[in-house]
């Protein structure tokens, strides 16, 4: 039994019926000899139950908000629930999985039930795979993962080689815990709420020291101050959502994405990343017709998660926010404009540790404002927070193996709210990088003409650089 934090109940009090706030992904397997069988892969599952909490626990509510949830053991907890299968039929396209992913991602999950789910895809026909390829659409609850524990709860299942780890097994048979009564769960809301003041004081305190690091750096390095919140343009990103998702996505090789920062003295290989966002968003804002004068701002996750709490539930995260240059038509100038912001943001970002501000706010005043924040639409009468999320989750530079099948490609699937119908999801795996763009379809009615404008936004900056490279301006 455990509580979630103030970070991870943000993802329950901003989910409602068109916002459902689980991320995941979309894999790709495929195997010379194995061939799909759903009783096998269930068997599989189940041998590994055991090694993350999320499998088998769900969330139970503090009777009037009087805390935040905690996660419990589910006492009915049925492997089936979780574990899904859809034939497609032997000739379905590239096109058709993204249509299916996007449905399935729309689906809210039960709350009464461990908040995951494993959708497994047979029947499709793609360049590339054989007949025995299948897809898996996972997803799981925001409020019980971030981008990083995501990647530890794929480890527990993936292994190195072709040959299944073989998994330790306990040496009861799991038997879940009766679940708490409501006098029961108020007590122990309370009992941790006696520890605020001494969180708050180290809160303080901690910041405070970090702030004065960071204003040292600041003077020392003449580091410009960074993006504030409400400081994003208005723009067709940020308007209400009909519930729909729609999936794009474009592969971009690791190694040529390395060639490209080398243009920038001091860029990284995520700011090449956000460079081709950048561009890829101003095109196609160019293309509607309603590309703003002022620069997009991107909210980029930022992991604080320590050593000692890999493997542990729940989201620890940071921010910053990235001013993306979206005004710039030179595409290396643009990418100069996003290295310079992503280091300001780096370095103000050190001195306000985000992941602990909502630890601070009572559940019943965090959701109601989440309720009366949504339901008012608020946000119309200020400018956006931000004008979309962009994500970058580094991957296994190896390849990978689920029960035998090769991990092939991996696709990630972000949430949209309303007033924030775009997240875009960056993967890295065994020298490839996938970009994915999880859009409400009311936001982003034509899908092909994003995901081709970013592809026209690499082939840009690749041009550019070709020519600096060549003498050219």
């Amino acid at each position: 039994m455990r509580q979630l934090s103030g970070q991870d109940a943000l993802f329950l009090h901003l989910e409602k019926g068109k916002t459902p706030m689980h991320i995941g992904g979309l894999y790709f397997f495929d195997s010379e000899t194995e061939t799909f069988n759903l009783e096998s892969f269930k068997q599989f599952f189940r041998e590994r139950l055991h090694l993350t909490h999320i499998f088998r626990q769900r969330l139970l509510e503090v009777p009037m908000d009087m805390g935040h949830p905690f996660w419990v053991d589910d006492p009915d907890f049925d492997l089936d629930n979780h574990i899904k299968h859809i034939d497609l039929g032997g000739k379905a396209s590239m096109a058709d999985l993204a249509a299916l992913a996007g449905e399935v991602h729309s689906k809210k999950m039960d709350r009464n039930k461990p908040l995951w789910e494993n959708t497994f895809i047979t029947g499709f026909d793609i360049p590339g795979y054989s007949k025995n390829a299948f897809a898996m659409i996972a997803n799981v609850h925001h409020a019980a993962i971030d981008g990083g524990s995501g990647v530890e709860i794929m480890a527990s299942l993936l292994s190195m080689s072709e040959e299944p780890f073989k998994p330790k097994q306990p040496k009861e048979p799991w038997s879940p815990k009766p679940l708490p009564s409501a006098m029961g769960l108020i007590a122990k809301s309370y009992g941790g709420s006696l520890d605020s003041p001494k969180k708050f004081f180290n809160f303080v305190k901690n910041t405070a020291a970090k702030a004065f690091d960071v204003k040292e750096e600041i003077a020392k390095n003449l580091i410009e101050a960074p993006t504030t919140p409400f400081s994003a343009p208005t723009s067709l990103l940020n308007e209400p959502i009909n519930g729909k998702k729609v999936i794009g996505a474009v592969d971009i090789s690791l190694k040529e994405v390395k060639k490209l920062k080398n243009t920038v003295p001091g860029a990284t290989v995520n700011d090449v990343l956000l460079a081709v966002c950048s561009g890829g968003i101003r095109k196609y804002l160019v293309k509607r017709g309603r590309l703003p004068m002022k620069d997009l701002v991107a909210m980029c996750p930022i992991s604080v998660r320590q050593q000692g709490e890999k493997g542990e539930m729940g989201n620890k995260v940071s921010a910053m926010l990235v001013k993306l240059g979206t005004s710039e038509s030179d595409p290396i100038e643009r990418m100069k404009i996003v290295n310079q912001n992503t280091r300001n943001s780096k370095t103000y970002s050190k001195a306000m540790p985000a992941d602990q501000i909502m630890e601070f706010v009572p559940s019943e005043v965090a959701s109601m404002a989440g309720r009366v924040y949504l339901k008012m639409g608020l946000s119309k009468i200020h400018r956006p927070f931000f004008n979309l999320v962009i994500t970058n989750v580094p991957g296994p530079p190896i390849p990978l193996y689920m029960n035998r099948f090769k991990m092939k490609g991996l696709y990630g699937l972000g949430a949209t709210l309303d007033w924030m119908g775009v997240m875009m999801v960056i993967f890295s795996y065994a020298g490839n990088i996938s970009l994915t763009i999880t859009a409400d379809e009311g936001v982003v009615p034509d899908m092909p003409v994003f995901t081709e404008s970013l592809r026209e936004s690499l082939s840009e900056l690749q041009d550019a650089v070709a020519t600096m490279a060549q003498g050219g301006h």
